[in-house]
């Protein structure tokens, strides 16, 4: 008889939650190895910047899944440490746009570099294949949950 409670290694959720407090704890000593002192979250924000700035608060928390006091403590650290400014919007004066500083943009191509070598790190002897499938598999069931928790 099996006296096992819950059998960690085959959850889906505890697999996914290990894998990337690992995958952070990795990027985030390359980046201080490159001199970059930005969090795991920091990281994420400033990915989304780079890719397309001025975005709101509200949305970067929906991308990033994270509740909105969460992720403002982060910007409000980002800001101080000039990542990050945050306009008022226009047309609406309840919402802040976030947009990357001409400092952080500085540090983008380190970043990417970082970035791209981390992630080969960590894929190693993970076929293309497998890991396209993994993709799907996950944005399939980000899809899901997103829908549930509306």
């Amino acid at each position: 008889m099996n006296d096992v409670f819950y059998e960690m290694e085959c959850s889906l959720g505890f697999m996914t939650i290990s894998t990337n407090r690992l995958m952070s704890a990795l990027m985030r000593k390359r980046l201080v190895e490159a001199g970059v002192l930005i969090t795991a979250e920091q990281w994420g924000v400033m990915a989304m910047l780079w890719n397309e700035d001025g975005q709101s608060q509200d949305a970067l928390a929906w991308t990033l899944c994270v509740d909105k006091s969460s992720l403002s403590r982060v910007l409000d650290v980002m800001e101080r440490k000039n990542l990050i400014c945050r306009v008022r919007d226009p047309d609406d004066a309840r919402r802040k746009i976030v947009y990357a500083s001409k400092e952080s943009k500085k540090l983008r191509q380190i970043c990417r570099e970082v970035a791209q070598e981390a992630n080969s790190e960590m894929l190693q002897g993970i076929s293309s294949g497998d890991l396209e499938t993994c993709l799907n598999v996950m944005k399939q069931i980000k899809q899901t949950l997103r829908s549930i928790s509306e």
